[in-house]
């Protein structure tokens, strides 16, 4: 059966490509690039968050060059055989970039929900909603099997050169029961978090189990960069009710959503839920109007002044900027708020210390200046306020007994 669309005979040479990222991910559209391939003339590919393989990356790379915003999830398949050349930027940036064309995109490819004479963004609002509109080329997959959402998702007809139909559910990450580790991380920040207070959240195991032991706290808010089916559960459950938000009061703000079909499900035509653009969830000059507003995110290391590392373990490009930076100095703007980091005190079996003397590979992703509250399963750290040396006994008292000597004798030695 021949191709839908010649999707080859659509990119020109020197052209950037870029696609929905994670649950949004055009893996159709994919599919056709990767047929096509041997016919699409060199150019580059800017790549967000990817979460499925919808393109064989040796062969994507022989023909492009790739640019990712980091080393996370299936954008490490890039790395591990050397095409990934990252680009470190604070998330709130990308749509100005792309916008004002510091990062022009040629072609888009976009996963869209059908939403009357128009389109909807559905699951994510990232950098390629400013591209729509820009680029000289928007292909759009067209999924029926999408929900609807509200905030900052509408696609004008007018802005889509070409589509194909689908009908497929969207990528699921389904939220995995936490281990004893998180769980006790998770009961040290929960003690932070105060009624009516506003959560950041990232995903996975460790923000799952705070969020579990915050299902006792009272009107709860959420601002964040991506939410997942907790969020979903709590908000079902009378938990999450936004109702102390000074701004979007009664909605949960978030940029993306990833999870599974039970997170799709409540967020189809809900109210109660805005997906709005990193301009806005990231954007600092909104995180001081929220009171409160409590970040939760983590970091592969620390070292004893507050740096942290969240992209590079090992020389690998593991992570990424993303809004780690964005956060936790909006944190520090809201009134009563906290930037917090939680992190398992080891990594690699139990082998390496995350609290550092100093990082690894000098990757600072986010300053001292704008460190707050460090947190491991032994313990919490305030680090705001605090000089250098009260730092270092701080992080000390939280790290594995067992690289505790190490890091006081590193400590003794003097830090700058």
């Amino acid at each position: 059966m021949p191709d839908p669309l010649d999707l080859a005979a659509l990119i020109r040479a020197g052209d950037r490509i870029a696609w929905s990222s994670g649950t949004a991910e055009p893996s159709a559209l994919l599919g056709l690039l990767d047929r096509q391939l041997e016919r699409v003339p060199r150019g580059s590919v800017l790549l967000n968050i990817a979460l499925a393989k919808s393109i064989d990356a040796t062969r994507l790379a022989a023909r492009m060059r790739i640019v990712g915003l980091g080393g996370a999830v299936t954008n490490r398949r890039f790395q591990e055989i050397g095409a990934l050349d990252v680009l470190p930027v604070n998330y709130s940036m990308m749509p100005d970039l792309v916008a004002q064309g510091g990062l022009g995109i040629d072609v888009a490819l976009v996963q869209l929900a059908a939403d009357g004479a128009g389109f909807n963004l559905s699951l994510m609002i990232d950098h390629l909603a400013d591209a729509i509109p820009r680029a000289r080329t928007v292909v759009a997959e067209v999924n029926d099997a999408l929900p609807l959402t509200f905030g900052e998702t509408s696609v004008p007809a007018g802005d889509v050169d070409h589509r194909i139909t689908v009908s497929r559910k969207p990528i699921e990450v389904p939220a995995r029961p936490a281990g004893d580790i998180e769980k006790a991380i998770g009961a040290h920040v929960g003690r932070l978090v105060g009624d009516g207070a506003t959560l950041q959240v990232g995903l996975g195991a460790l923000p799952d189990a705070v969020l579990e032991c915050v299902a006792g706290k009272r009107a709860l808010g959420i601002h964040s960069g991506t939410i997942g089916d907790r969020v979903a559960e709590l908000f079902d459950a009378g938990v999450i009710t936004n109702a102390r938000k000074p701004i979007d009061t009664g909605k949960c703000v978030t940029a993306g959503l990833i999870g599974s079909e039970r997170l799709y499900r409540w967020a189809h035509r809900n109210r109660g839920l805005e997906l709005r653009s990193p301009r806005y969830t990231h954007d600092n000059l909104v995180h001081r109007q929220i009171p409160n507003l409590i970040g939760i995110n983590t970091a592969l290391e620390v070292d004893l002044t507050g740096q942290m590392n969240a992209e590079v373990a090992g020389g690998r490009n593991v992570g990424m900027v993303g809004g780690h930076g964005d956060f936790l100095r909006g944190c520090l703007r809201s009134p009563g708020g906290l930037g917090i980091v939680a992190m398992e005190s080891t990594a690699r079996g139990g082998t390496a210390s995350r609290i550092t003397a100093r990082l690894s590979g000098g990757i600072v992703t986010t300053a001292r200046s704008d460190a707050d509250i460090v947190v491991t399963e032994y313990g919490i750290a305030e680090l705001r306020g605090r000089s250098v040396s009260e730092r270092a006994r701080q992080l000390i008292a939280i790290a594995h007994p067992d690289f505790r000597r190490g890091l006081q004798e590193a400590a003794e030695a003097g830090l700058n």
